[in-house]
């Protein structure tokens, strides 16, 4: 999970770690794109506060060879739909509002979305 607000990334990993999965969290994308390398994950959960430009940001992560089989989830706190329309036309899997979609919910989407 790359989550820049600390509050979330708590809930969110707490959640995900109860319900088990291997949750590492990163504040800032260049830091989680370091632990990707080591060791791909099955899902990126990218928060897009976290990054200026989101459509740029995904297609960069979409053209790392470690990411290549990653499905890529964008979270966020509100619905920009053209901004979410272009990151998925451009490599993004999912989004999830926060706000919309408690931790639980988080998980069983992430679950039919591998």
């Amino acid at each position: 999970m790359i989550l820049c607000d600390p509050y979330l990334a708590g809930i969110y990993g707490r959640k995900f770690e109860r319900d088990g999965w291997d949750v590492d969290i990163a504040e800032e994308v260049q830091d989680g794109e370091r632990r990707a390398a080591k060791s791909p994950p099955a899902i990126v959960m990218l928060e897009i506060d976290c990054v200026a430009d989101v459509v740029a940001e995904v297609k960069r992560l979409r053209s790392l060879p470690t990411l290549i089989r990653t499905k890529l989830v964008l979270l966020a706190k509100e619905a920009d739909r053209e901004l979410i329309e272009d990151a998925m036309a451009v490599g993004a899997d999912s989004f999830l509002l926060l706000g919309h979609f408690v931790p639980l919910e988080a998980v069983t989407k992430m679950r039919a979305l591998l």
